[in-house]
């Protein structure tokens, strides 16, 4: 009896211990699995901050972008603005020196009137004197055309410059600019703005002195001389610390 009850006993005791090593066993794998679980959690937390901080990036970016457009737009349609007037201010000159080119083509076909009216009335020196006379007025009167058809065309070529270097076609400008000195050469305003154009468009420091010096020989009592004259001293030093350097 004795025997049987130890036996008995051994025998719970074995099969509690079983009890507590599978209860042990299975505790450390639901700590295990909560683990992974918390890691997984945190990952995924980490990758949806990642989303939105994506997300707000691309927001972002939309913003700027539509921002950029607006104002090339906005941009676009001054840049029309500006064209519309250069073309008419363009057309307008052009009907200027149409009118002029057919008044002085009128005043050419009145002297060879004249000149044929002296070749045949040779005899009669009174009336030849006369005709002389009105002839040279005619001349005198081309000669005065011809002047002033110089004047609107070389205002009509500074104002088309104008027109470019606000549009910045500075190349255009330029070459507009230069057509004005060529019908007149004692455009102050032209050379001016050909001094700034070479100077911070084209970086050729010795055209610009040349414009501005230009400039100061015609208008030598202009308001902004002493300025100007600082921006040629400024050019020349900068011209003699290229020619050290080499």
């Amino acid at each position: 009896m004795k025997k049987l009850f130890l036996t008995i006993l051994i025998l719970a005791s074995l099969l509690l211990l079983v009890f507590l090593i599978l209860g042990w066993l299975k505790n450390n794998t639901l700590n295990s699995q909560l683990k992974q679980s918390s890691n997984l959690l945190q990952r995924v937390q980490a990758e949806i901050e990642e989303l939105k901080a994506e997300k707000d990036k691309v927001t972002k970016e939309k913003e700027k972008l539509q921002a950029d457009t607006l104002s090339y737009l906005a941009l676009n349609t001054r840049l029309e603005e500006e064209k519309n007037k250069s073309q008419n201010n363009f057309e307008e000159s052009k009907k200027m020196i149409m009118v002029r080119e057919k008044e002085l083509k009128g005043i050419k076909e009145k002297i060879n009137d004249f000149e044929k009216q002296i070749a045949e009335k040779k005899a009669e020196l009174s009336r030849k004197e006369g005709l002389v006379k009105e002839k040279e007025k005619l001349k005198r009167k081309m000669i005065l055309v011809g002047n002033i058809l110089k004047k609107e065309r070389s205002l009509y070529h500074y104002n088309l410059g104008v027109a470019y270097s606000q549009a910045k076609l500075y190349d255009e400008a330029i070459e507009e600019y230069e057509k004005s000195l060529k019908y007149g050469s004692l455009n102050a305003d032209a050379h001016y703005n050909l001094g700034l154009l070479y100077e911070n468009i084209k970086k050729d420091p010795q055209r610009a002195i040349e414009h501005y010096r230009k400039y100061l020989e015609i208008k030598p009592d202009a308001a902004d001389k002493e300025e100007v004259v600082g921006w040629i001293k400024k050019l020349e030093a900068f011209i003699r610390a290229q020619l050290q350097k080499r």
